[in-house]
């Protein structure tokens, strides 16, 4: 029965990590990036939105219906043409659309939580390879409390699925280094497997890329460390391979790892046209200065924080953003406190320190190619906290197998060895306590159960880091942290202000990604104003070259009710003091409300139109 237990652990958390990801997967509105993922996925394009002309607001219901005879390579050709991603993510999902019921926003959503359950249990495998089943059953249990894990969950974006895969290749980039080391050779499963994995992560996201060329260059640096410094990294070899096998293995790895290039070749082209496309510009500041050079510092560290703890400081009173930040901060720094010596005991223990090498240097290569992109190309992908889900893969084995070990001490055994043991004896937890069997090899040292610090890490730190996470996922799901600088329900409300007068909404827009903002507000405004309130329009009007365009075209709009009208403009990139006082909508004149004016990421401003000039 022993042998089982970490399989039982497991499974106790994926059914945590399940609930707590399909939890209230509806609740939260449709942002940007998640209509453009309905768009595409259900088999439309942005040709199917009508444009510069006012239309009921309950014609988007043709729109986010499935087109069941779009083909993946349709769809791959749209993604192409009218958007910055690959096509991987969006043929899938069209996939799961046309399996599953429900609504096309729970569908998209629970496909990405499905990946999201899955990276759990593919965490378990890379740490159970990398260090032990124990280190596994706490690798699975992170990620699965992290609330940052549960949060791109909950997107019906392409985040848990890359996300899934950059583990996958990690799992058999260690699997790799450990056939080179106790084999002098490459499994052909394993390198094609490796080979398989990269190649799908590369046609999901383009950030793969930068997980791809960081595993090579940590394959190149563990290939010198072998040759420099062999007996610290533990990759002495009793014997060596014969020098014709060496060069055949070698050269399989060189091919392993290269092919997922060769068959990313087709890709390549529409690659370089989406790096260069305007609908990338959101990366760079939009008033440079010199806090711009700092900046990325910052959200980086931001980004690393809420993957252990986030708890509600966003558009919150004070008296709920004081003692949350200031909680989040007390916990942050005894967290820090505390694993600083269990990471320093995971690389400094020869059964650890291999692996821990491995993730530790693939994780730092990304965060430079991250610096890079900031610094060098002026773009800074730090801005959303989401785009660290990258490496973050790296950071959470870590802790896993962090949190699994424990500091020898001096009192207690000979002058050695951090070893990897089982903190979680004495825990709340017997589940995990009982989860696994040894690590590689015999242990140098164990800890005696009444050890004090071991007592300190069982008591406190694992439980406390689980019940955090735990905490801190509830508030994701219940959308009290992560929340977006659009606020479409928040929106919504305020255009429905008055829900008895006639009302049209106009957004003026300069690209598709605009028009698509204008669309998540379109949707939580349907769900507010029920079909028997007076008539709703909505409009999407260019402001090419100026949004002289717009208001020259809502002179020309026809077909509205004889009764007053309310008119709402959202106008991005407009100024308060730029929107004219007056403005023609059809025959009537409309006159600017200057206390209707609101800013929930993009301005929008009220405008009273009277009734049906004769």
């Amino acid at each position: 029965m022993y042998r089982y237990r970490p399989y039982l652990s497991l499974v106790g958390i994926l059914i945590l990590g399940t609930v707590l990801r399909f939890s209230q997967l509806e609740a939260k509105p449709v942002w940007l990036d998640e209509i453009i993922t309905g768009l595409f996925s259900l088999g439309h394009s942005y040709e199917n939105i009508p444009l510069d002309a006012v239309f009921p607001l309950a014609q988007f219901a043709d729109i986010f219906t499935l087109n069941s005879t779009a083909s993946c390579q349709k769809i791959a050709e749209m993604v192409a043409t009218e958007s910055t991603h690959p096509p991987l993510f969006f043929c899938l999902t069209h996939e799961w659309l046309s399996r599953v019921q429900g609504s096309w926003v729970w569908q998209a959503r629970s496909l990405s939580a499905l990946f999201g359950v899955g990276a759990i249990a593919a965490m378990y495998g890379l740490n159970r390879i990398a260090f032990s089943p124990q280190a596994g059953v706490m690798g699975a249990a992170v990620m699965a409390v992290s609330p940052f894990a549960v949060y791109l969950s909950q997107e019906a974006r392409h985040y848990t699925l890359p996300m899934l895969l950059v583990i996958l290749s990690l799992m058999g980039l260690i699997q790799i280094q450990k056939d080179l080391h106790h084999r002098g050779t490459i499994r052909p499963w394993v390198g094609i497997s490796w080979v398989i994995v990269n190649t799908l992560g590369l046609y999901t996201h383009y950030f793969v890329l930068l997980a791809w060329v960081a595993e090579l260059l940590t394959i190149l640096a563990l290939s010198l460390g072998k040759y420099l410094h062999p007996v610290s990294l533990g990759l002495q070899q009793q014997s060596s391979p014969a020098p014709t096998k060496g060069m055949v293995t070698w050269l399989n790895l060189g091919g392993y790892s290269l092919l997922p290039l060769l068959l990313y070749l087709p890709w390549l082209p529409t690659l370089h046209n989406h790096f260069n496309r305007p609908e990338t510009d959101w990366f760079k500041p939009f008033e440079p200065s010199w806090v711009d050079s700092i900046t990325p510092i910052f959200q980086t560290l931001a980004g690393w924080l809420v993957m252990v703890v986030a708890f509600p400081v966003e558009n919150q009173p004070l008296w709920i953003v004081i003692p949350s930040a200031i909680l989040m901060l007390l916990w942050s720094g005894y967290f820090l406190w505390s694993i600083t010596p269990r990471i320093k005991a995971l690389f400094t223990s020869p059964d650890t320190r291999l692996s821990g090498l491995i993730l530790l240097f693939f994780t730092g290569v990304v965060l430079l190619e991250y610096l890079t992109i900031v610094y060098g190309v002026g773009k800074d992908i730090t801005s959303a906290v989401r785009y660290h889900f990258i490496y973050y893969p790296g950071i959470c084995a870590l802790l896993g197998a962090s949190l699994m070990m424990n500091p020898v001490g001096r009192e207690e055994t000979k002058p050695s060895a951090p070893v990897l043991s089982n903190p979680l004896a004495k825990s709340r937890f017997p589940i995990l306590a009982r989860a696994g069997g040894l690590p590689f090899g015999k242990p140098l040292a164990r800890l005696r159960p009444d050890s004090p610090t071991l007592q300190s890490a069982a008591s406190y730190l694992i439980p406390g880091f689980l019940i955090v996470g735990l905490i801190s996922s509830v508030f994701v799901v219940s959308n009290w942290v992560f929340q977006k600088s659009y606020d479409p329900a928040g929106v919504a409300q305020q255009l429905n202000l008055e829900p008895t007068v006639p009302l049209v909404v106009v957004v003026g827009y300069e690209n598709m990604q605009e028009v698509a903002l204008g669309l998540s507000f379109a949707l939580e405004l349907d769900k507010i104003r029920p079909r028997n309130l007076p008539e709703t329009g909505w409009a999407f009007m260019t402001r090419s070259p100026s949004y002289q365009s717009v208001w020259e075209n809502l002179g020309s709009v026809s077909g509205l009710p004889p009764s007053a009208v309310n008119l709402w403009i959202i106008a991005p990139g407009l100024r308060q003091r730029e929107y004219p006082p007056q403005l023609r909508l059809g025959d009537r004149l409309c006159n600017l409300d200057p206390s209707q004016y609101y800013r929930l990421g993009i301005p929008y401003q009220l405008y009273r139109c009277g009734k049906q000039e004769n």
